[in-house]
This record gives C-alpha cells, structure tokens and sequence, in this order.
C-alpha cells in the first residue's frame, strides 16, 4: 500500500481519473485508489521507488522491447518503466515484490551465462531472442519465468496505455464517441480505439 504519510499523494489529472473511472467500470473493474495513483508515476530523472537504478534501467530496456517506437513513442519514452515500479511500490505486496526483483535477477544471470555481458548491454537481436525463449518458457527458462514475463508485459501495457502518448496518440481518442458505424475499411493505419 502507498504510504501517503512518507510522500505526498501523487494523482492524475482530474479528467484523466475520471476517464480511468469510466473505463472502470464499463470494464466491471472497482480500480482503488492506490491503482489510480500509481498512473501518476513518478518524473523522469527521479530516484526508483521500489527497484534499484539498474533493476529500472533492465525494466525500461525490457518495456521498450515490449512496446516499442514506432511511429508513437516506446514504452521507454511515456516513462513505463517508473510507473512499473510506482505500481510494485503501490501495489503489490512484498512477496510479490520480491518475486519480480527476482524474475529480474533471473534474465540477467541468463544474459552473463549466454552472452558474458548484462541483458542491458546484449545486442539487440540476442535481446529479442532472449524475450522470445522467456515468454515461451523455453530452456534455459522456466514455467516461473514465463509467468514472470506475462506479469511484466501487464504492467507495461497498463503503463503505457494510461499514459498520455499510449491513450490518445497510440489509441485513438474521441472524448464523446459518434453512433454506430457497422461498415468501417480497415488500413494498415488504422488504430483500435481508447473508449
């Protein structure tokens, strides 16, 4: 739970909350408070909250690989990586905590043992590689490091779909949406929608 006695409460901007309430609840979500916080992570440049300096340098490599720049900005760019960490901070319970640092620490000691370099520093190619083999649960990683993976994609997304660039320049956005249209030409450009 956010300890509001240690730090000042951190929320998003009213209209942003009550469009997350509204997404809430046509969803049939209750979101608490501590989740509706945490979109309003932390700026770029200040110190993790939960995870060391390298742990959120691995997390922000990771997110970026798992969204990454296209014509929108990465997962790296809309800060995912922080709000991952305000997220574990707010949200997850300690066990759960350490279980993610842990999933962490796992990819690293794979990355020295495969490539005698840390994750962060890999090529590209054999980053990707990696992520593929991790999310399949292939050797040399596990049923646990699988589940490990799909947790972190989910806080990436939520990250970086409740951040401005992820909901109205990834996502289209129309505040107050228009009738039916039952007959809609799909392009390579066109965008699923916010609301």
């Amino acid at each position: 739970m956010l300890n509001h006695a240690d730090q000042g409460p951190r929320e998003p901007d009213g209209a942003r909350r009550s469009t997350l309430l509204r997404i809430g609840a046509l969803c049939g979500l209750a979101l608490s408070g501590d989740i509706l916080a945490a979109v309003g992570a932390p700026k770029n440049g200040s110190a993790p909250e939960l995870l060391t300096r390298e742990e959120l340098a691995l997390t922000g490599v990771l997110a970026e690989l798992i969204i990454p720049q296209t014509d929108t900005p990465g997962a790296l760019a809309v800060g995912a990586h922080r709000t991952v960490d305000h997220l574990l901070k707010a949200c997850v319970l300690a066990p759960e905590q350490a279980a993610f640092r842990s999933g962490l620490a796992r990819i690293e000691s794979v990355a020295a043992a495969q490539g005698g370099r840390r994750f962060t520093a890999l090529p590209h190619a054999r980053q990707v590689a990696l992520l593929h083999a991790l999310d399949d649960g292939a050797a040399p990683f596990n049923d646990d490091d699988r589940r490990f993976f799909r947790q972190l994609k989910g806080f990436v997304a939520f990250a970086y779909y409740t951040s401005e660039a992820g909901a109205t320049r990834e996502l289209a956005y129309l505040p107050v949406p228009g009738g039916f249209t039952g007959n809609v030409k799909l392009t390579r450009s066109t965008r699923t929608w916010a609301i």
